[in-house]
């Protein structure tokens, strides 16, 4: 790399390299700082996988090339693996018990093919790679040779299968919850999903209009690099402003915190249930003096199990369970007419909240407004 005069460094070389340096830094992070799991590891993978495909256009795009020409299209055949990484990495967060079988190695194969078809480019010499890209570059759009089409329908068919199968094992879950409060996390990995499923379908436009015009179109490429870059910083983005979330929805660090348990995942889920039945059919939580010990001697289970159900099942804190009850509770009572004589302090101690700083706390976190802002919007009450 002693002469980089060649090298275009320009508003969309800038784009690809602070994205790529993104993912490398957030791989980083989440590697070092938490514990090891099969979550955290396909996470990783995931992120990983788009990262060197970010390097790939940046390559190619700067003319890079011509300085490193045995890095190109590297990460090319990696593409062919983000569908089963996400498909593995859905089931990593739904299901504690996640083992792989020999049957697995088939989601390797479209890998495997890609690689395969790619290999006689990687074998050519330095100088010939060099030249062909030149040439393509020179021409600003690359005719599609058969091998060219038969990657971009594989690539279309693969994604969208795994897409689907992914969808479907979320959708099969949240059919089968009984529990109201795991709503929130199948809420956010359905977020997840669509967000994932907007990169691809960019991905996929592109190559559709790829096809119908019969060669790759330099603009449509553009595109396709900017969504890389841009699901990069989202991602990374979203894991500073809602760390608490990332860490337990997407890396499923509490259930790392009971790794050693001997409860297994069914029978967290059915002490769950006994717990929001409590809830619901008794509502202890307007006591203000409920309690994690109160609770446990109700259900006859140690406080060390239910606080483990709470946090692996709904990865909440007994205090912000109950909480939720609570601000749940006052919510409804501010919307009723019948309470317009009692002030918000009264209504809060009445639906179990012992402290006004608390309940504050509380309300503004779930709602974004004070209680008097709630009460002037949804019942009329100054």
């Amino acid at each position: 790399m002693d002469n980089l005069s060649g090298v275009t460094f320009d508003f969309w070389s800038v784009i690809l390299l602070f994205g790529f340096f993104q993912g490398l830094i957030f791989i980083g992070t989440v590697f070092i700082g938490y514990p090891k799991s099969k979550s955290k590891f396909l996470l990783l993978l995931l992120v990983l996988i788009i990262t060197f495909n970010l390097f790939n256009y940046l390559i190619l795009h700067s003319k890079l090339y011509e300085q490193v020409s045995q890095l190109v299209h590297i990460a090319t055949p990696l593409l062919m693996l983000l569908g089963p990484v996400y498909y593995f990495y859905m089931k990593s967060l739904l299901y504690k018990d996640l083992n792989y079988k020999a049957s697995d190695v088939l989601h390797f194969i479209p890998f495997i093919f890609i690689a395969a078809l790619f290999s006689p480019f990687y074998f050519m010499e330095a100088g010939e790679k060099i030249t062909l890209l030149n040439a393509q570059i020179k021409l600003g759009k690359q005719s599609l040779t058969p091998e060219i089409y038969g990657v971009l329908l594989v690539q279309i068919i693969h994604s969208f299968c795994y897409i689907f199968l992914s969808v479907k094992l979320l959708n099969e879950a949240m059919r089968g919850n009984q529990i109201r409060s795991l709503d929130k996390k199948y809420g956010w990995l359905r977020k997840f999903s669509y967000g994932f499923l907007i990169f691809w379908s960019i991905d996929f436009l592109a190559v559709l209009w790829y096809i119908v015009q019969g060669e790759i179109d330099k603009e449509a490429y553009y595109i396709t690099m900017l969504s890389c870059a841009i699901i990069i910083n989202i991602l990374v983005i979203f894991a500073i402003k809602n760390n608490k979330i990332f860490i337990q929805m997407f890396l499923n660090k509490n259930r790392i915190k009971y790794e050693t348990s001997s409860a297994n995942t069914s029978d967290l889920r059915i002490y769950l249930k006994e717990i929001m039945d409590y809830m619901e059919e008794k509502v202890p939580y307007l006591d203000t003096e409920f309690s994690l010990s109160k609770l446990a001697d109700y259900l006859n289970k140690p406080k060390y199990l239910v606080s483990q159900v709470l946090n692996v099942e709904l990865g909440k804190s007994f205090y912000e369970f109950v909480n939720e009850y609570r601000f749940n509770e006052v919510k409804e009572r501010l919307k009723d007419p019948a309470n317009s004589n009692m002030t918000i302090s009264a209504i809060a101690y009445d639906s179990g909240f012992h402290n006004k700083n608390t309940f504050n706390k509380v309300f503004k976190k779930q709602t974004g407004m004070t209680p008097s802002q709630f009460m002037e919007k949804y019942a009329g009450i100054d």
